[in-house]
């Protein structure tokens, strides 16, 4: 009778425990990141040779998990968050892009368009001169705005990317911390939940693989160990990258990617490497963005320090100084020097950080920029004009453009990167993934830079052929400057644009006074010509992809809507494929109300039978302590 009592004791502590903890379920039911308990109960082992039972012991409160099926869950989750920031990011930029029947780019350039027509129908109009010159301006303002609109946003981005690694790296202390308790105080329930919500939140921002082996915990972030050793933390860093552009031109004829034109005298037996010979009176001039430009006419007497040592003397410009003549040129050019530099050839770094080059002979054309990232880039080639010995325009190939060896040159980059003790992290998904591809303009995922580019292009086809042309018939032409430059006749300047991006393009008003008929005949052609190359080289080029200047812009807006909507159809498979992992941990980690109060009645039942043995054993009891003799 005395082990029954004991057998119905241990069920009354169990039922007790069970209901406590069904109670303790759903008052958690919406408590971020809970996972479900339950009890674990198993029979008591015997002591002795007995047949009766000795009752039920609680083993302990297990919370209900699938570790590999979480793990799948915060690898969809960060692919989510990162096709999510993307839509985030593209719809805004789309927005920067919309317009309506009378506001917006496309209108601006037809009032535009529209302001050239009414000019060339009365040339001596100054109310027509006047709208020109407003529409002028109203066209290089409205390209400008939709460029810093992008840019903003671009700048956000990056303000926004430092607060996402402040939190990435506060969630990693968090989980140190819950790590550092486990080891002292054992598991938790509690601590585990809420490790894991940590995990589940910074699987947001990166993609996560974290490693639980028999009490050892490491988590990785981009394949870079970011917890070790269970409360090892190693915070990430933001970094940011600048390189200089560097064009790199051969005064040759054939521009292959020969080192110097030294090494090609040498190799003159050889016609692939045959150097251009240049006749006196020939001018070889550098144009810098469509804006400014520095000559150098063979033969002229040039006064300066030919070999590097320190003395200036004077000489005649010939085929074996020009590039250093033409180096101090654009050195000297107030309008240049601030933004480039241009070497003869490579350089060394001398002890106090001075660049040294060897001028005892010509090298290569080496210009670069003075500070480094994407928004210090420039344009630039080289024109030639030649004449023969007697200063009269040669018939075959009188003038022609040297462009920058694209093998051989570098472009300005700005790269940004997170990092792990100053080792790079390149993130799999994850908001940061977005943020950083978008921000770093040699990753080909930038898509604010595919913008940024065809704007640039846009303003720069637009400074090219409002600036010179040469007419080949009555309504036929050579358009652009690079393409005159190139061709033979006689060059008509207008200059009503300049520049080669749109952070230089200008609209020169002052000139809209100069047009004369002819000038506005051609003008007037823009609207139609759908033949406009944007490679930056000259219209008579033989790139594919031409279109009007109208068209080159409807194709950009088509672009960013195409972008958002091929993101957006990414965002939502994605979402399918976690939403469909989470409905199945979910119905197995979270509290089911219904089924917690079954389980609340059947273990309230449980625990009102031991409650009412123990009642009738102890009746028994007081019955027996009751008999007399």
């Amino acid at each position: 009778m005395i082990s029954t009592l004991s057998v119905s004791q241990s069920g009354l502590n169990a039922a007790k425990t069970a209901v406590e903890n069904v109670s303790n379920n759903i008052a958690n039911e919406n408590t971020p990141g809970y996972k479900k308990r339950v009890v674990q109960v198993s029979e008591l082992s015997q002591m002795d040779s007995q047949f009766a039972g000795r009752g039920v012991g609680v083993d302990g409160v297990y919370r209900i998990t699938s570790q590999y099926m979480y793990d799948k869950l915060i690898s969809e989750n960060s692919k989510v968050s990162y096709y999510d920031k993307l839509s985030s990011m593209l719809g805004s930029v789309e927005s920067i892009f919309k317009e309506t029947i009378d506001s917006g780019f496309t209108a601006d350039l037809n009032r535009y368009y529209q302001s050239v027509e009414n000019l060339r129908a009365n040339p001596s109009s100054q109310v027509y001169k006047t709208a020109l010159q407003n529409q002028g301006q109203i066209l290089v303002g409205s390209l400008q705005n939709l460029y810093s609109g992008v840019e903003k946003q671009q700048a956000n981005e990056k303000k926004e990317l430092y607060a996402n690694v402040d939190g990435v790296n506060s969630i990693l202390k968090e989980i140190g911390s819950i790590n550092e308790k486990i080891q002292k105080y054992g598991e938790n329930n509690d601590l585990l939940d809420k490790r894991d919500q940590l995990e589940l939140e910074l699987s947001t921002y990166v993609d996560v693989s974290v490693s639980r082996e028999s009490g050892y915990y490491e988590l990785k972030i981009g394949g870079e160990t970011a917890i070790s050793s269970n409360t090892n933390v190693r915070t990430i860093d933001v970094k940011e990258e600048e390189t200089l552009q560097k064009d790199k031109y051969t005064l040759v004829k054939n521009t292959l990617p020969i080192p110097t034109v030294y090494d090609a005298l040498k190799n003159n037996n050889d016609a692939t490497f045959s150097p251009k010979t240049y006749n006196n009176g020939d001018i070889v001039t550098y144009k810098l963005n469509n804006e400014s430009e520095v000559s150098v006419i063979m033969g002229e007497s040039i006064t300066m320090d030919w070999d590097g040592d320190g003395s200036v003397t004077i000489e005649a410009v010939t085929n074996s100084n020009l590039t250093r003549a033409l180096v101090y040129r654009i050195n000297s050019n107030p309008n240049m020097k601030d933004s480039i530099t241009a070497y003869n050839g490579d350089y060394s770094i001398d002890a106090n950080g001075n660049k040294v080059t060897k001028n005892t002979q010509d090298n290569y054309l080496r210009i670069e920029s003075n500070a480094g990232g994407i928004a210090n880039k420039f344009d630039g080639r080289i024109s030639i004009q030649n004449f023969d010995d007697l200063g009269t325009a040669v018939s075959e190939e009188a003038r022609e453009s040297i462009y920058k060896n694209e093998s051989q040159s570098t472009d300005s980059e700005s790269r940004v990167y997170i990092s792990i003790y100053d080792k790079e992290v390149s993130a799999k998904s994850g908001v940061i993934k977005a943020q950083v591809e978008n921000l770093s303009s040699d990753s080909p995922n930038n898509k604010f830079q595919v913008y940024f580019d065809k704007l640039d292009a846009f303003a720069q086809t637009l400074g090219d052929i409002t600036d010179k042309y040469i007419k080949t018939g009555t309504d036929t032409y050579i358009y652009g400057e690079a393409a005159s430059d190139e061709s033979l006749g006689v060059i008509n300047s207008v200059g009503l644009f300049s520049g080669s991006s749109i952070k230089t393009l200008k609209f020169n008003d002052s000139l809209v006074n100069e047009l004369t008929q002819e000038k506005l005949d051609y003008l007037a052609t823009m609207q139609w010509n759908n033949d406009l190359s944007y490679d930056g080289k000259a219209q008579t080029g033989t790139s594919t992809a031409k279109a009007s200047l109208s068209e080159f812009f409807r194709d950009l807006r088509v672009t960013v809507s195409a972008d958002k909507e091929s993101v957006n159809f990414l965002k939502d498979t994605q979402a399918g494929v976690k939403m469909s992992i989470k409905s199945s941990y979910d119905q197995l980690t979270k509290v089911d109300k219904d089924n917690e109060m079954l389980d609340l009645m059947k273990f309230q039942a449980a625990y009102t039978a031991n409650a009412k043995i123990i009642t009738a054993i102890d009746e028994m009891l007081q019955t027996l302590l009751g008999l007399k003799r």
